[in-house]
């Protein structure tokens, strides 16, 4: 009897202490768990979710134009993208691509990109235009894709009228062609004198075409294939690099050896293809700025 009753006490306090149990879970310790497993979960959610850039629409939509050859709308949509979007990763990119979309837009055959439109008359060349007008009888040429130097009388030429200055930064080794106050296009140097002031303010006093020792003019027929050099008044010239390969040489027992590259010209270095285009797009006297 006495067993008995000591079996039904502890069967009530096993009843009475377990619905305690199961109540204070299912009110404080269930609930705490759910809240503390949702919220992990939807932190890692965010740290993970990667975030988008907010300027990549326009970005497609600016490079859209510039790849179906609407310069003048690509310029416009460029600028417009790096003034919103100054601090994108992508504003090196969208700069690169403003500066072949102003390149464009100064080569088309139009009045678009500060161009006005020219009769050739009698006596014209392409020099004497050039001197009339303030331009580069070499960028009147390409700007209008003219075969050769001879002018009809009658036809019409666009002008490009320019105001480029230069701005060449040592550290980041970098060339930057500005038209007036305007960003127009930017050259990778292969090669920079060291700095030996902070900021130096100079100008170009002439722009000559070398074929071996002897000056070479335009239309010549040695000109395409001539060393340009643009002199400045200071802090060195801007040249290019040379453009042959580095030659290939087999000794006797049938191995190859590459002969060392030639050596870096003295001076603000640019490739032969970067000094082509840059060449005709200054004139004497424009303002360069070394960093």
């Amino acid at each position: 009897m006495q067993s008995k009753k000591i079996f039904i006490l502890v069967g009530v306090a096993l009843f009475v202490f377990g619905s305690a149990g199961l109540c204070a879970y299912l009110l404080f310790v269930k609930p705490y768990s759910s809240f503390h497993l949702f919220h992990f979960h939807k932190q890692a959610a965010v740290k993970t979710a990667p975030i988008p850039d907010q300027g990549e629409t326009a970005f497609q939509s600016a490079l859209a134009l510039q790849n179906s050859g609407k310069s003048e709308e690509a310029v416009n949509a460029w600028k417009a993208w790096l003034q919103a979007y100054p601090e994108s990763k992508k504003a090196p990119e969208a700069l690169e691509n403003l500066g072949k979309a102003n390149l464009d837009l100064l080569r088309s055959p139009s009045t678009a990109g500060g161009k006005e439109s020219y009769i050739v008359v009698k006596g014209d060349s392409l020099d004497r235009i050039a001197i009339k007008k303030k331009s580069n009888a070499e960028l009147i040429q390409q700007v209008n894709g003219l075969p050769n130097i001879n002018l009809q009388i009658g036809q019409e030429l666009f002008i490009p009228q320019l105001q480029m200055n230069i701005v060449v930064d040592r550290e980041k080794k970098l060339l930057t062609l500005q038209n007036g106050d305007q960003f127009f296009k930017s050259y990778q140097l292969l090669s920079a004198p060291p700095s030996t002031t902070k900021e130096t303010a100079t100008i170009i006093v002439d722009k000559v075409a070398m074929n071996g020792n002897k000056r070479v003019a335009f239309g010549d027929k040695k000109y395409p294939t001539s060393e340009r050099i643009i002199i400045l008044r200071s802090c060195g010239n801007i040249v290019a690099a040379p453009a042959e390969a580095p030659s290939i040489t087999t000794p006797t027992d049938g191995s190859t050896t590459a002969t060392a590259a030639p050596a870096m010209p003295p001076g603000f270095v640019l490739s032969t293809s970067d000094m082509s285009e840059v060449f005709p797009l200054v004139n004497k006297a424009a303002s360069v700025t070394v960093k």
